[in-house]
């Protein structure tokens, strides 16, 4: 199986950071697993991700120039690691309710029509590996599976599994550290307990 971590953290190299923790013990995990695994750290700044511009609408379509040139040439690589890939862990903080601008702009350069989805008669169809599992692993201040104020402002994790629907992959499991913020819980229980979920689910693979 192959296997690919995407991190999502802006502090990437902050091995305090509870997402990035996660990640870590996610990889050891999985490494007593399998042996074909990839990371890719999107904030890391070896890790280019080209952002939406007007060029990535027509490659084909003009003479491109050296930056357009270097742009497609990863953006064909993104797009052949992630089709590549049987299973994605992503780690991820919420940032104002929704994922983080590095992880879009990662989305971008993946969801293209006849590689990943196809456009029919009023409908979308998804081209990816519908065997493919995504385990979508997001830390939260607050807690909003349950509370009344934040459960309509749940945009990440409904971006998360509307965008794998359009692409065919419907296996995304949601595992949350949430509620780290909140003056009423321990945090060190909150971060246990998700690490316990997080090995427990590996383990099933």
């Amino acid at each position: 199986m192959k296997v690919l971590q995407i991190l999502s953290h802006p502090d990437y190299d902050n091995k305090k950071r509870v997402s990035n923790l996660l990640a870590e013990l996610g990889e050891n995990e999985l490494r007593k697993r399998f042996n074909d695994i990839k990371t890719l750290n999107l904030y890391d700044p070896s890790c280019y991700i080209p952002t939406m511009d007007k060029h990535m609408f027509n490659y084909s379509n003009k003479e491109l120039t050296q930056q357009e040139e270097i742009d497609k040439k990863r953006q064909e690589e993104l797009l052949n690691i992630w089709k590549n890939s049987d299973c994605v862990f992503i780690y991820m903080p919420l940032h104002n309710f929704n994922v983080v601008s590095k992880f879009k702009d990662f989305i971008d350069n993946i969801v293209i029509v006849n590689e990943t989805f196809k456009c029919e008669v009023e409908t979308m169809v998804g081209l990816d590996n519908t065997n493919k599992q995504v385990t979508f692993v997001i830390t939260s201040g607050g807690e909003f599976d349950s509370h009344i104020q934040y459960i309509n402002l749940d945009f990440a994790v409904q971006y998360v599994r509307g965008i794998f629907s359009v692409m065919g992959i419907d296996k995304v499991k949601i595992i949350r550290s949430q509620g780290l913020d909140l003056v009423h819980n321990d945090k060190e229980v909150i971060v246990q307990r998700t690490k316990e979920e997080l090995t427990d689910y590996i383990n099933t693979l």
